[in-house]
């Protein structure tokens, strides 16, 4: 395994927070309705029944209905509606929930993550998800499930916490655990951005070439 086994590696630069201007951050939470007390979810990703959009959307609606908070959840990415579709219930919800905000495909995330206080990334099976990365170059803690490459980047309670897959129920715990114990989100903030340093783009880089080095010296 080579550089900790990502195979490009996170641009700490590029998903740095003061890269984007207030102002910008400002207009964008005026266009999207988010209010200045809102507690926003994220997901970015494809909108598919792979990704947990079925358990996010099951695990946020019954938050909604249990706790009095002002939430919203941002998802961030294209609905494919044939290849691995969501289930009818759950498009209902995306359509008719006030609290549910979906943006589609976005080329720059970051002022959608800078916006947001927990991304929750439920998916079922990934390779080496950049998302999670992203999420935490920008100091935004995630809610991974226990599957290869999420597990990798998140140690349970330093940077993020981590459920099982497939699993609405404890989905929902570990979100409402977020919501509710603020010592513990900045906690984990805190510890975000240096917990992916091992995974800097340039450290990817020099091992990738040491690798192709000693394979062409040999």
């Amino acid at each position: 395994m080579i550089a900790n086994g990502n195979v490009n590696g996170i641009d700490t630069a590029y998903f740095n927070r003061n890269e984007i201007s207030t102002g910008i951050l400002e207009n964008l939470k005026a266009d999207l309705g988010i209010e200045e007390n809102d507690f926003v979810f994220i997901f970015v990703g494809r909108l598919v029944r792979d990704k947990g959009i079925n358990e996010l959307i099951d695990a946020f609606s019954n938050l909604n209905l249990n706790l009095n908070l002002k939430l919203k959840l941002l998802l961030v990415g294209p609905l494919e509606a044939e290849l691995d579709p969501l289930l009818p219930q759950t498009l209902q919800e995306i359509a008719t929930n006030p609290n549910i905000i979906s943006v589609g495909f976005q080329k720059d995330v970051r002022p959608y993550f800078l916006l947001s206080d927990t991304l929750v990334f439920p998916s079922y099976r990934e390779g080496f998800p950049n998302v999670v990365l992203q999420s935490l170059a920008l100091q935004v803690p995630a809610i991974v499930t226990d599957i290869n490459g999420s597990n990798e980047i998140i140690t349970h309670g330093k940077n993020g916490l981590i459920v099982p897959p497939k699993n609405a129920s404890e989905l929902q715990k570990a979100m409402e655990r977020l919501l509710t114990d603020r010592a513990l989100r900045e906690s984990l903030r805190a510890y975000s951005q240096q917990s992916i340093l091992r995974f800097e783009q340039k450290l990817v880089w020099e091992a990738l070439l040491a690798e192709y080095q000693m394979i062409d010296g040999d």
